[in-house]
C-alpha cells in the first residue's frame, strides 16, 4: 500500500490531486468495458465569432474515446451561453448506452458552488471573508488566525485528510462508509501542520468541510439548503442535487475502478468523505456547463466585485515547495487559484477526479477572450479497464486532457496550458 508521492522533487501537478488522492495499490478509475455506441448531435443555435467546427470537434472526440480507450464521454460546448456543440458516446454500464442526461458525481465544482455561496453571504453582510473563523469555531485550532477567504483559496494550512493513511486504509476497507464532518475534521487536526495560516498554499478538502461549519454557524442553516437558496434555484439547476448518501437517480452514468485490486462497480460507493455534508452532488453535463458558465464567465449571477473576488490572480506568485507538502508550489498564471476555482492562464476551471468518474468544466470569460465571447467546455468520462497501463501511480484525468484539447480547437490563440498529462 502506498500514497501518491509527488513527481518533480515535492511537487506534483495539483490538478492530478484533485479527488485522485488515493495512491495505494492498486487503484483505477474506470467504467464498463465499451462497445462505443454513438450518440452525437452537433447543435448550432446562433451566430458567433468564435470558430465552431462539429464535424472536427466529433472527429477529436470519436479519436480520443478510441485511442484513450474510454467507457463514456458527454462533451458540451458553450458560446455566450448557448449550446453550439454537444456529443455523448460509449456506454452508461453493460449493453446500456450513455446518453445526455446520465448523472455523474460532480465532486470539486461544488467547490464553486460552496465559494459562489461564500460570497452571497458575504455580499449579503452574513460573513465577513476575513474575520478569523474564532468568532463561529471558537474550539478549532488556529480558528484566531484562519479566515473564510484563507479556508475558501486553500492557503488555512489545515492538514487534507484525504493524505491521511489511516483514512486511506479505512476507506479502502469499506467504501461504502458514512464519514461525517467531524470525523473529517478531527483527522485532519491531528495530522502534522507544515505551514502557519496563509504562508502558503496546499489543495485541503479539509479546509472546506470547516468552511461548511463556519457557513452553518453564520447562517443557523445547513449548507445543503444554502447552496440551493443561493446556487441551484436561481441557476434552476434542476439535474444537480445535493445527496449525502450513495444513491444516484436514473439515469446513471455508471463508474468502474480497481482501487482495490479487483475491477468493481465503484458508481455506490459513499462519496460522503470528498466535501462537506450537503455539498456532495450528482449533475448532468448540462447542468455542469451551464452553471460554471453563468457563475464565472460573466457578471449577474454574482456582482462584479465578488466575481473579482472569485478569479482574481491575487494568488500569482504566492506559495513555494515544502518538505511534507503534497501540492505546496509558487502559484504562476499557468496554475493558480482562486475562491474554490482553479485558473491556467485567461480559463476558469474544475477537474474532479474520483471513485471512476473524471470530468472538467472550463470557462473563459468574454473579457478574456480574443473574439470578445464567452466560451465554456465541459466534460465526462469513465474509463474501460484497459484505458492505463498503471492504474497505481498515474490514474489520469481523461477529461482534463480531453478539455484541453478542445480549448484549442476552439480558441487557438488562448488555450489552456498543458497539464503534466
Amino acid at each position: 500500500m502506498k500514497i501518491q508521492t509527488f513527481a518533480s522533487a515535492n511537487w506534483v501537478d495539483p490538478i492530478s490531486l484533485l479527488y485522485k488522492p488515493f495512491r495505494f495499490s492498486p487503484l483505477i478509475s474506470c467504467l464498463c468495458l465499451a462497445l462505443c455506441l454513438l450518440f452525437w448531435s452537433g447543435i448550432s443555435v446562433a451566430k458567433t465569432n468564435t470558430t465552431i467546427k462539429p464535424d472536427r470537434l466529433k472527429t477529436v472526440s470519436e479519436q480520443f474515446f478510441d485511442e484513450r480507450k474510454l467507457a463514456s464521454l458527454l462533451v458540451q460546448v458553450r458560446v455566450n451561453g448557448d449550446a453550439v456543440f454537444s456529443h455523448t458516446q460509449g456506454q452508461a454500464m453493460p449493453n446500456v448506452p450513455a446518453t445526455k442526461d446520465g448523472h455523474f458525481r460532480n465532486g470539486a465544482v461544488a467547490i464553486a458552488y460552496m465559494a459562489a455561496t461564500l460570497l452571497k453571504l458575504a455580499e449579503q453582510g452574513l460573513i465577513n471573508l476575513d474575520t478569523p473563523i474564532i468568532k463561529w469555531l471558537p474550539h478549532l485550532p488556529y480558528a484566531d488566525k484562519v479566515t473564510p477567504r484563507m479556508l475558501s483559496n486553500m492557503t488555512s494550512g489545515y492538514p487534507d485528510y484525504v493524505a491521511d493513511a489511516g483514512f486511506i486504509e479505512a476507506f479502502y476497507d469499506d467504501p461504502f462508509r458514512n464519514w461525517t464532518n467531524a470525523e473529517r475534521i478531527k483527522i485532519s487536526n491531528e495530522s502534522t501542520r507544515v505551514f502557519e495560516p496563509g504562508k502558503n498554499w496546499d489543495y485541503s478538502h479539509a479546509g472546506y468541510v470547516i468552511l461548511a461549519e463556519v457557513m452553518e454557524a453564520a447562517t443557523n442553516k445547513p449548507l445543503k439548503q444554502l447552496i440551493q437558496e443561493n446556487v441551484l434555484e436561481p441557476m434552476d439547476l434542476k439535474h444537480t442535487l445535493s445527496i449525502d448518501t450513495p444513491y444516484m437517480p436514473d439515469p446513471v452514468i455508471h463508474a468502474y475502478s480497481a482501487e482495490r485490486g479487483i475491477y468493481e462497480d465503484a458508481t455506490f460507493w459513499n462519496p460522503s468523505w470528498t466535501l462537506p455534508e450537503g455539498a456532495v452532488q450528482v449533475t448532468t453535463i448540462d447542468d455542469m456547463a451551464r452553471s460554471f458558465d453563468t457563475l464565472v464567465g460573466k457578471t449577474g449571477f454574482l456582482s462584479e466585485p465578488m466575481r473579482q473576488q472569485m478569479i482574481a490572480p491575487t494568488l500569482v506568485g504566492f506559495g513555494a515547495p515544502l518538505e511534507g507538502c503534497r501540492s505546496c508550489h509558487t502559484m504562476s498564471r499557468n496554475f493558480y487559484y482562486g475562491l474554490g476555482v482553479f485558473m491556467s492562464r485567461d480559463w476558469i476551471f474544475q477537474s474532479p477526479l474520483f471513485g471512476g468518474y473524471s470530468s472538467m468544466v472550463a470557462t473563459l470569460p468574454a473579457d478574456r477572450s480574443p473574439t470578445g465571447e464567452r466560451i465554456t467546455i465541459a466534460v465526462a468520462t469513465t474509463a474501460r479497464e484497459d484505458a492505463f497501463a498503471d492504474w497505481v501511480e498515474d490514474p489520469q484525468n481523461l477529461a482534463d486532457s480531453l478539455t484541453r484539447l478542445f480549448a484549442v480547437e476552439v480558441v487557438p490563440d488562448n488555450g489552456l496550458a498543458p497539464s503534466r498529462h
